[in-house]
């Protein structure tokens, strides 16, 4: 007796009564929603053994105690990005297509529908067959995926199949969602929806000065209540950042574009080339980097001067951004007090704008300090009465940028800086040592 004979054999029993249909729809709803995955998708130590027992079964045909969750377990395995490609394993590949074609099981035809988009890759030896097989039974199919095809029938394509999912999206307002519409229940999936997120990305990249358009793509890449999208983020950000190598966006437009990319995938300048960031190359990553900058000396002014009452501090802020104004200032990072860290989280609110602590105490507890980097200086300013401190860049005890907590007494103390109170020319001072 086949595999699929033993799995399928009829059991004679008598049906509960069934609840009302829109109740049983409602539940189901709920169910899909929160596993929308019909196949268990295994660890990955445990997929070789998985694949191992499962060739040894096909080669023996021993399918005693074989269970239909160990079958498809075994199915998204074998059709990894580490196996679908084996030689040693094309048999095997090859009677999960057969069987697909000989089953009447809908559970196992609806797992095999799941593994095939999930595998998906344009073109590839794997997606043509299993595309093939699909199709063949397309009438067999179990209700959710056959309501998908019948909607998107070129979801069957090999070829095609994710750029016409692509292009729907283009069309929906909130493809997210509209993709749930079509059955669709994990957007964010690997497999097809990941080079379906690269053909509406490519498909959107035009529109991307315009407000409406960027923020349906920052809503694609994080729907309310889901994590943000990983594979395919790096095109998502340079798509973004492209159209302003040559103008900037309007200030609302630059902050929502700031603080939802950094608070996606984390902020660059911490994180180095990680994530989604080992993708972007290097001159958009500048743009987002000088957009940083001014973002972190607006936020340190904007913060300061609510708790600063020196009259002294309206020209250090006039200062400071005519100095960004003119591109003199390469980057820059921040770190408040325990006063200022709670004001800046408060003016924050749910954008994520990064910053570092001043952590020294006494009569130094509400210092905040703004590093700069300028040409091959490191220059620290500070709120209230803290003097400005100059260090070559060189001098390898001078504060470095983008750290997590900063003492402003340690700094007065490192050796080799030129400071100066906030008296006199102190502002042609700075300019005659940058």
């Amino acid at each position: 007796m086949s595999l699929f004979a033993k799995l399928n054999r009829p059991v004679h029993y008598q049906p509960p009564s069934l609840p009302a249909p829109t109740r049983l729809a409602a539940a189901a709803h709920r169910i899909l929603s929160r596993w929308p995955d019909v196949v268990a998708n295994p660890p990955e130590r445990d997929r070789e053994r998985l694949v191992a027992e499962m060739f040894r079964r096909f080669e023996t045909r021993d399918w005693k105690d074989a269970r239909l969750s160990f079958v498809t377990s075994a199915a998204r395995a074998l059709f990894d990005t580490e196996r679908r490609s084996r030689p040693a394993l094309e048999r095997l590949r090859r009677f999960y297509c057969e069987e697909i074609e000989a089953s009447n099981s809908r559970t196992f035809l609806a797992a095999m529908m799941s593994v095939y988009l999930g595998s998906y890759e344009p073109g590839a030896t794997h997606t043509v067959a299993l595309a093939r097989s699909l199709a063949k039974v397309r009438q067999r199919l179990d209700a959710r995926s056959r309501l998908l095809v019948d909607q998107v029938p070129e979801v069957l394509d090999p070829h095609k199949g994710a750029k016409a999912l692509g292009s729907l999206m283009v069309q929906m307002n909130d493809p997210w969602q509209g993709l749930r519409n079509l059955h669709v229940l994990s957007p964010h999936a690997p497999g097809i929806m990941d080079f379906a997120h690269l053909a509406f990305v490519e498909s959107l990249a035009p529109k991307l000065d315009q407000s409406t358009e960027i923020g349906r793509l920052l809503r694609w890449l994080k729907p309310d209540g889901h994590e943000p999208r990983a594979s395919g983020a790096g095109a998502a950000i340079e798509a973004l950042l492209t159209p302003w190598r040559d103008r900037d966006p309007s200030p609302h437009v630059q902050h929502d574009l700031i603080t939802k990319i950094v608070s996606y995938y984390g902020d660059p300048r911490v994180r180095g080339r990680a994530g989604a960031w080992s993708s972007v190359s290097e001159d958009l990553l500048t743009i987002l980097l000088r957009w940083l900058t001014g973002a972190n000396i607006r936020f340190f002014l904007e913060v300061v001067s609510a708790v600063e009452d020196s009259h002294m501090w309206a020209p250090r802020e006039k200062f400071w951004l005519s100095l960004y104004n003119q591109k003199r200032i390469d980057a820059a990072w921040v770190a408040f007090s325990d006063a200022g860290a709670a004001l800046a989280r408060r003016k924050a609110g749910d954008k994520s704008i990064p910053f570092g602590r001043q952590i020294a105490g006494g009569s130094r507890s509400g210092t905040c300090l703004l590093i700069l980097k300028i040409g091959g200086k490191i220059v620290v300013e500070g709120s209230s009465n803290y003097r400005i401190h100059i260090f070559d860049e060189r001098n390898s005890r001078a504060p470095k940028l983008y750290q997590p907590s900063y003492d402003c007494d340690a700094i007065r103390r490192i050796s080799g800086a030129q400071a100066k109170k906030h008296l006199g020319h102190w502002e042609r001072w700075v300019l005659e040592r940058i």
